[in-house]
């Protein structure tokens, strides 16, 4: 490992949580617009859809958490233990998920491409028999190579571009190996095209059926006897069976024997497979022994039935198992070659073929695992700190970020610390979020905040195209900005609130004073509340503006302005960047990083911002800038709730 790189625990840099599954007993949970992701899902790198929906009354009423867009997810158990993608939309997950936080601190894909290196290791260290479980504290002390997030960012680029060549060869691999598979069909169909004539299989060939011998009867099992089942089909040549049964269990059951140079077709679950018992065997009730009615090849009327398995799939039935039943069987047309010296003729004519198709596949297996082995082999190295060359690393130490993982890993702690850190149960004063200002007074006036609310609804109300966009929540961020961007003083002292800086019991009594005083109207609209104007809006909008400058009300109209177009949502976002940057000046950081501004106005301020994407807090930051509203570090800082929510 790297002299720059820190050896740490996986717990020492992630936050992470399992979902769960809500009563599939109330219907209503399972009809919602939030995606529901099974562990069974987990079949691509990135997840972008789910199978089912459930509702946000679900999410409250069961242990399923909505993870944001970013989230990794790891199965933890069930027939995908160990795999791991991203969220590319915001959804919940069952139990069987773990969702891995994202954070600033790593870069997303390389913790992503770290895990894809240990998922061996990690399923290995899963505890139970038959179905293992990777239990969280398995996760959490698992060792974690953290280098500096320069070297994080190169290191996956690395790793995409050599993947992306090597996803191409094995797509070319793969793709030759379905065209081997037509070949073979082609082969097999082009020999039984030359046959004299067609006939019915029950013409032909007759059937054995087979049986289980009785569970719970010990004794009928584990015997010297070979049993086969569906999972014992295979290839083209039956050297083995997985269970044994018991010559008591034979005499005892349906079970029927096929003899070595028989051949076994399946009739249910992969109805029309067929392999040729190079041993003695009893068979279960899946299987049939094909017994013909004259002397036959055994080897050709493997190939004959398989040249058919498409006929025997067409003419299957079953809602959950497919299966054939012995009169459709019977009566699929098959050419038949009578004469046993040309059926001799048609398998040497197949096998010739064939044998050149084994020889390719068996190269194209061992290049796959040469593939396979090469992806392993470069994620190792990656994750040993030599993948990078020379140059790579000058460059990575030359970027604004760079520091050592080491001082990277103090900030994590620092940061995880302060996030987690118990208030204090003395009881401290919360300062005013006030300055001194031109318009300051010992106490500030309701009709002050009321009358801006009465400015804002008028504005949007002159313009019809924004008045969908009016709430209650949009009001209260606008005011946010107007307090601590424009430093006019509204009396409020606002909180880390799930949708952003508030102080809703200010609010409160501002709409009581407006109500009274018929400033403006408050109505419940299908989701929240909203403002219209009242009998009295213009004069308390004209009590409002008198208290400000003529520059102080250019620069609101401007604010306004620029909030017009924007819902709830978005204004929210704006409001909390705003603060969570502003926070950072005050607390000492004079110049935060974007990376910063977005931790602390994402992941440090409410577990509901989580399923806000990171990257519109980015876009955030991007648009505040390019229209100047920009924190200076003014009034003081927007702290927790006494009740975190």
């Amino acid at each position: 490992m790297r002299e720059d790189w820190i050896e740490c625990k996986f717990d020492d840099v992630f936050f992470t949580t399992s979902g769960g599954t809500p009563s599939r007993r109330n219907e209503n949970y399972y009809i919602g617009n939030i995606p529901w992701i099974k562990s069974g899902e987990l079949k691509s790198n990135v997840i972008t859809e789910a199978e089912e929906f459930i509702s946000e009354e679900a999410v409250k009423n069961s242990s399923a958490k909505v993870f944001p867009a970013g989230t990794i997810l790891l199965a933890l158990y069930g027939a995908t233990i160990g795999k791991i993608a991203i969220l590319g939309i915001p959804a919940a997950t069952n139990q069987a998920i773990c969702g891995i936080f994202e954070t600033p601190f790593v870069f997303s894909k390389y913790a992503y491409y770290y895990l894809v290196n240990k998922k061996s290791y990690l399923i290995k260290q899963g505890i139970g028999g038959a179905q293992p479980n990777i239990s969280q504290t398995i996760l959490k002390n698992l060792d974690f190579s953290l280098p500096p997030l320069p070297e994080q960012r190169a290191i996956v680029k690395k790793l995409e571009s050599l993947f992306s060549s090597l996803d191409a060869g094995v797509a070319d691999l793969k793709k030759a190996q379905q065209q081997l598979k037509i070949y073979r069909q082609a082969v097999l169909k082009k020999a039984f095209e030359e046959s004299d004539g067609f006939c019915r299989i029950g013409e032909y060939f007759s059937f054995l059926g087979g049986g289980t011998p009785s569970k719970q009867n010990k004794d009928y099992w584990n015997g010297n006897i070979n049993w086969a089942s569906i999972k014992d089909i295979k290839g083209d040549i039956l050297n083995n069976t997985i269970d044994y049964i018991t010559e008591d269990g034979l005499q005892n059951s349906s079970s029927n024997l096929a003899e070595k140079d028989e051949v076994i077709l399946a009739t249910r679950i992969n109805p029309g497979k067929t392999i040729i018992s190079n041993i003695r065997t009893a068979i279960n009730q899946d299987l049939k022994v094909i017994k013909p009615l004259q002397k036959c090849d055994h080897k050709y009327v493997h190939y004959l039935f398989k040249s058919i398995e498409h006929k025997c799939l067409k003419v299957s039935s079953g809602t959950t198992v497919l299966g054939i039943s012995l009169p459709n069987l019977k009566e699929i047309e098959i050419p038949f070659e009578e004469d046993i010296n040309k059926q001799a003729q048609i398998v040497k004519h197949i096998e010739s073929r064939l044998s050149v198709c084994d020889s390719i596949e068996q190269n194209i297996k061992e290049s796959l695992e040469k593939a396979e082995a090469l992806r392993q082999s470069i994620l190792k190295k990656a994750f040993a700190g030599n993948l990078l060359t020379a140059q790579e690393l000058a460059e990575c130490k030359q970027a604004a970020d760079y520091e050592p993982a080491s001082v990277l890993l103090e900030r994590i702690k620092a940061k995880q610390n302060k996030a987690t850190a118990k208030p204090s149960k003395k009881k401290v004063a919360q300062p005013l979020v006030v300055a001194i200002t031109e318009t300051s007074v010992a106490k500030i006036s309701a009709d002050i905040h009321a009358g801006l609310i009465a400015k804002v609804i008028k504005i949007h109300e002159e313009n019809p195209a924004s008045i969908d966009n009016l709430s209650h929540i949009k009001c209260e961020k606008i005011a946010h900005l107007v307090e601590y961007h424009l430093q006019i003083p509204l009396g409020r002292q606002p909180v880390k609130d799930a949708a952003g800086p508030d102080d809703y019991p200010h609010l409160k009594k501002i709409e009581h004073r407006a109500k009274m005083a018929n400033y403006f109207a408050i109505q419940k609209k299908e989701i929240g509340y909203s403002y219209s104007s009242a009998k009295n809006s213009d004069k308390a909008i004209e009590k409002f503006q008198s208290t400000l400058s003529d520059e102080k009300n250019r620069q609101l109209d401007n604010l306004i302005a620029l909030f017009l177009k924007f819902d709830l949502e978005v204004s929210e976002i704006i409001a909390t960047t705003y603060a969570g940057w502003n926070n950072l000046i005050l607390s000492g950081n004079a110049n935060p990083s974007d990376e910063e501004i977005v931790y602390e106005s994402r992941e440090n301020w409410s577990e509901r911002k989580l399923k806000i994407t990171r990257e519109r807090f980015f876009k955030a930051i991007e648009w505040m800038r390019k229209n100047e509203i920009v924190p200076t570090g003014y009034g003081a800082v927007v702290p927790f709730p006494k009740k975190k929510n």
